[in-house]
């Protein structure tokens, strides 16, 4: 039960199922404590530290804004290959921003939103 239908419960005499029903909102579950790491790479030798941070059970978005097509691969294929090997996933966000979540993070998408393009072509093919 939340503060918002406790405090319902001294105005009112209805009874906690009623209000619970109402309330379909999100709710903050606080679970643990989780790192989200926001990285731009200017070389390869920086994806080293975020595939440790990935390891360790650290979110990282990761913008390729600064790089060139051929290192974008580079560093994509890395880090694809860290995260299939601690089950963590890859969530396409933009063309140049991608998430890396670990297993136990779950990222949920809003609906109805249209990319700007494909995932092939994110890769420059």
């Amino acid at each position: 039960m939340d503060f918002k239908n406790t405090a319902r419960k001294f105005f009112t005499s209805a009874p906690d199922d009623e209000f619970e029903e109402q309330y379909a909102g999100p709710r903050l579950v606080k679970t643990g404590h989780l790192n989200i790491m926001v990285r731009t790479p200017r070389s390869f030798t920086d994806v080293r530290e975020y595939a440790d941070s990935l390891m360790s059970g650290s979110a990282i978005l990761v913008s390729f804004e600064a790089v060139d097509a051929a290192l974008k691969n580079r560093i994509f294929d890395y880090l694809n290959g860290v995260s299939y090997i601690v089950s963590a996933s890859v969530e396409y966000i933009s063309d140049d921003l991608l998430m890396y979540a670990p297993a136990q993070v779950t990222v949920a998408k809003e609906k109805g939103v249209k990319r700007s393009s494909g995932l092939g072509s994110w890769l420059g093919k």
